[in-house]
C-alpha cells in the first residue's frame, strides 16, 4: 500500500500503459475493513459497508480524511448491500454473516435495514425483515419512485425484489447469466446491479461478465433475453455513466478498473487504473459517482488486497479512491 502521506498520484507515473488519471485516496480504514459497497449522501460524502465487521463508515472524500464510524449493526456480523431510495438521505442496508475462511455464509442470518438521519445528523437505523429466502444477498439497487429494491443473491442466483412498505420479498430474475458456477470453487454469481437508460445491469463474478437486459424495475417479474455487454472480467461491481452508456467496471481480481464503452459493448474491458502487479487500487469492490459528476469523477473502494481477509494476516487497510476521469 502507498504510504498514508501520498495523497495524490497520476496512475500513469506508476504504470506507463493505462491512462494518466489523477487517483485521489483517503486515510486507510481499520485494519482487517473489507468495505463492500458505498452510497453518496446529498452532501457528497460516501457511506460505505464492511463486510468482515457489522460497521457502516462515512468519508468525507473531499479532503484526505479519516474514516467516520457512524453505526454498529447488532446480532450480525458484517454489513454487506446498500441503496439509496428516492426519499433524500434514506438509505437500505443489508447484513448477515459471512466467513471469509470457508467463503460461505450461514444461512438465515441476513435481513434488511433501512437507514435515516435525523435533524441533528444522528442514524436512525430500523430492521424492517429478516431475509431468510435469500441464500447470500450481495448488491442492491432501490427502483426509484417506488417502495422496491432489487437484491442481488449471488450465492443462488437470482434477483429478489422487496417491497419496503409492505415487506414481501418475491424472485424478480431468474436467468442462467445470474448463476454461479459450481467448477468455480467458491460460489460467487450475480453481484453488482444497476438500473440504466431503461435496462437492469447486472455482474456475475464465476462467469466473469456484465450483463444487461429491458426492464424499468417496477415489473413484478422480469422476462426477457440478457445481453453481455463485457466479458473476461473478474469484476465485482460497476457503475454505468447515464448519459453515454459508458460501462466502469471495478475488476476486484484483476486490481483494477476497466472500462468498456458503449460502442464497445460485448468486449472486454479496458484497462484505464491500476493492473496486474499494481498497488492503485488494491481488491476494487464497489464504484459510485461523486456528487455532481457523472461521467467524470468516481469513488471506488479499495480493500487493500483480498487474501488479508481469508488468511487473516493483515497487510493493508482498505480506502476510498477517488478518480477523475
Amino acid at each position: 500500500m502507498f504510504p498514508s502521506i501520498f495523497r495524490l498520484w497520476p496512475a500513469a507515473l506508476l504504470f506507463p500503459a493505462v491512462l494518466s488519471l489523477s487517483v485521489e485516496i483517503t486515510q486507510d480504514f481499520p485494519l482487517g475493513s473489507e468495505v463492500e459497497n458505498l452510497a453518496l449522501r446529498p452532501s457528497g460524502s460516501a457511506l460505505a459497508t464492511v463486510y468482515t465487521f457489522p460497521y457502516l463508515y462515512e468519508v468525507d472524500v473531499s479532503q484526505y480524511s479519516t474514516p467516520k464510524l457512524l453505526h454498529t449493526f447488532t446480532n450480525t456480523s458484517g454489513a454487506c448491500g446498500i441503496a439509496a431510495s428516492s426519499e433524500t438521505d434514506v438509505y437500505f442496508v443489508l447484513t448477515g454473516n459471512f466467513s471469509f475462511q470457508s467463503f460461505t455464509p450461514v444461512p438465515g442470518s441476513y435481513a434488511i435495514h433501512r437507514l435515516s438521519f435525523s435533524e441533528c445528523g444522528k442514524p436512525i437505523v430500523k430492521e424492517l425483515a429478516p431475509l431468510g429466502d435469500i441464500s447470500q444477498p450481495n448488491g442492491m439497487i432501490a427502483v426509484p419512485n417506488t417502495p422496491y429494491v432489487l437484491i442481488a443473491d449471488n450465492r443462488g442466483g437470482f434477483v429478489y425484489r422487496f417491497n419496503t412498505e409492505t415487506l414481501e420479498l418475491t424472485i424478480y430474475f431468474d436467468d442462467p447469466l445470474l448463476k454461479p458456477n459450481s467448477t468455480a470453487g467458491v460460489l460467487f454469481g450475480v453481484n453488482g446491479v444497476k438500473l440504466s437508460q431503461g435496462f437492469f445491469y447486472f455482474s456475475n463474478t464465476n462467469q466473469q461478465i456484465v450483463a444487461r437486459i429491458k426492464a424499468t424495475g417496477e415489473e413484478s417479474r422480469l422476462e426477457g433475453t440478457s445481453e453481455i455487454v463485457a466479458f473476461e472480467t473478474i469484476v465485482d461491481d460497476f457503475i454505468v455513466d447515464d448519459v453515454t452508456g459508458d460501462l466502469y467496471v471495478a475488476e476486484q481480481g484483476n486490481n483494477a478498473l476497466g472500462l468498456v464503452r458503449r460502442d464497445a459493448y460485448g468486449s472486454k474491458p479496458k484497462t484505464i487504473v491500476g493492473g496486474p502487479g499494481s498497488t492503485t487500487l488494491l481488491a476494487p469492490t464497489a464504484a459510485i459517482w461523486a456528487k455532481d459528476a457523472v461521467g467524470r469523477t468516481l469513488i471506488i473502494s479499495v480493500t487493500g488486497g483480498f487474501e488479508q481477509f481469508y488468511t487473516q494476516v493483515y497487510t493493508g487497510g482498505a480506502r476510498l479512491a477517488l478518480i477523475n476521469l
